[in-house]
């Protein structure tokens, strides 16, 4: 997204604007960002932020990882996540660690000494930014602190080069407090409204398909550490992993979680043989066991993704605590047989770009704040408009055709392996916006709740007011609300 949501992006031409040529010799291959294009509504401005960003990053005499712990810290203070996500690699490579982030990012206490992964001098620069960022006067003993540090990156003595570190402390926090409120205010690339993630040991893998092995799954974990519990998202047709990003920094800091493109989405292969909602299961068991997680606290999947969550409790009922299914049903539902033939048409002769203009206005009907004509979120709704449009057509048809004939609670189809969802006693949570299907997708999960339970199983269901299809994408707080309170229960 260029600019911010107030204002376009103004993108001048290489060598047609020195201003922005300026800018873009600093930036170097990244080109103009958002936030440069915003500013390029004041040439002037412009020019004087590049020069004095420029200095402040370049040509300090701050340690790196000093200088990047207290621009992360006053981005976590200000949610400003556009300004976390550019800087935490920087301090990566400045050598800071994941649970070293996880320190600087956490706004509920300043570490202790005795229990922190941050030196005496990370921990005195942590403490400056924070009390600069939050209160702007600073405590005297702080500063002490701060000072104190210092001068053990100089020569004893050199007060003059004390009184220059400190300075230049206060302009790094002082410069990136501009910045983030400039990011939050102007909204730029749309992310005021994203929140500061938490660091996270990211890796991508790609992992063999047990019934294909030619085939690959792309999977993409996010770990704190290796003793917390995971959590399994399963995305919908016609998305990719990116389509939980709003919701991800809510669950971080507690859990591992696992990420998968299902089969023909994103990066991961479209086999050559039919799908069936139970395969996209053995798919997340498959990457579970390649991936050493021998049990989830919860397997989370949405449309596609929450019949395949379905199905893994029914065949995995030992892999994983919780089930929660989002906006889905047990079974193809009457019609959609022919409805999801009518779409694979649609795409193979009109395009994925023609199927996204009918499946997002249904995902996200009039009254979700991801409508196209809405004034709150319309920009989340063109994402996935987007998304849609990127598609792989043989990765659509072949999720599609999955949905045009299942039924989970039938033992005797044999997709289903004489198993029924009905025999489930997985605790589960069935979770629908109030929007979908004008209505009946919520109606008919209620009623699913109601026969599942009637059978001996544990279920809930909780309806989200104000959502489509993807309520964790136009009502992503609820959402999240709703899972983390569900999540947490005792057993």
């Amino acid at each position: 997204m260029s600019g911010s949501r107030w204002v376009t992006g103004r993108h001048p031409p290489a060598g047609s604007n020195p201003i922005a040529d300026k800018i873009r010799e600093r930036r170097g291959p990244r080109g103009l960002t958002p936030l440069d294009q915003t500013l390029l509504h004041v040439p002037p401005v412009a020019e004087g932020w590049n020069s004095l960003l420029g200095a402040v990053r370049t040509k300090g005499s701050l340690p790196d990882d000093i200088r990047e712990l207290m621009i992360l810290r006053v981005a976590a203070r200000n949610q400003a996540a556009f300004e976390w996500i550019h800087h935490e690699p920087v301090g990566r490579k400045a050598g800071l660690t994941t649970e070293q982030l996880s320190e600087i990012r956490d706004l509920s206490a300043l570490p202790s000494n005795s229990s922190s992964s941050l030196n005496e001098l990370q921990s005195a620069a942590l403490a400056f930014a924070d009390h600069s960022t939050k209160d702007v006067k600073v405590p005297r003993e702080v500063m002490e602190t701060l000072r104190t540090n210092l001068a053990s990156l100089t020569e004893q003595g050199d007060e003059d080069r004390v009184q220059n570190l400190l300075v230049e402390s206060a302009t790094v926090v002082a410069t990136y407090n501009m910045v983030s409120r400039f990011l939050v205010s102007m909204d730029v690339a749309g992310m005021s409204d994203t929140t500061v993630p938490w660091p996270t040991n990211m890796k991508e893998h790609t992992i063999p398909m047990l019934s294909t092995p030619t085939c690959t799954s792309h999977a993409v974990t996010h770990m704190i550490s290796p003793d917390r519990p995971w959590l399994v998202f399963v995305n919908s047709l016609l998305t990719d992993i990116t389509m939980w990003d709003h919701i991800l920094p809510f669950f971080a800091r507690d859990y591992n979680l696992l990420l998968h493109s299902s089969r023909g989405h994103g990066l991961s292969s479209t086999p050559p043989n039919p799908t069936t909602i139970p395969e996209l299961a053995k798919d997340v068991a498959n990457l579970m066991q390649h991936l050493n997680i021998h049990k989830a606290h919860a397997i989370i999947g949405v449309s596609q993704g929450g019949a395949a969550a379905l199905a893994f409790g029914t065949h995995f009922s030992d892999k994983t605590n919780i089930i929660i299914a989002c906006d889905t049903g047990p079974r193809t539902a009457p019609g959609n047989k022919e409805a999801w033939a009518e779409r694979i048409e649609l795409a193979r002769s009109k395009g994925l770009n023609a199927l996204a203009d009918v499946t997002v206005p249904r995902w996200f009907p009039v009254g979700s704040p991801c409508h196209l004509n809405s004034d709150l979120l319309r920009e989340r709704g063109q994402w996935i408009h987007d998304m849609i449009s990127r598609m792989s057509l043989d990765g659509f048809a072949c999720g599609a055709a999955a949905l045009q004939d299942y039924d989970l609670l039938d033992a005797g189809k044999e997709q289903n392996e004489g198993k029924s969802l009905l025999e489930c006693r997985v605790k589960t949570l069935l979770v629908a916006g109030s929007l979908d299907g004008g209505g009946n997708v919520p109606k008919g999960m209620r009623t699913l709740k109601d026969k599942w339970s009637e059978a001996g199983g544990t279920v809930e269901f909780v309806e989200i007011e104000g959502a489509g299809h993807l309520p964790m994408v136009d009502q992503a707080d609820e959402f999240v609300r709703i899972v983390k309170q569900f999540l947490e229960k005792p057993k």
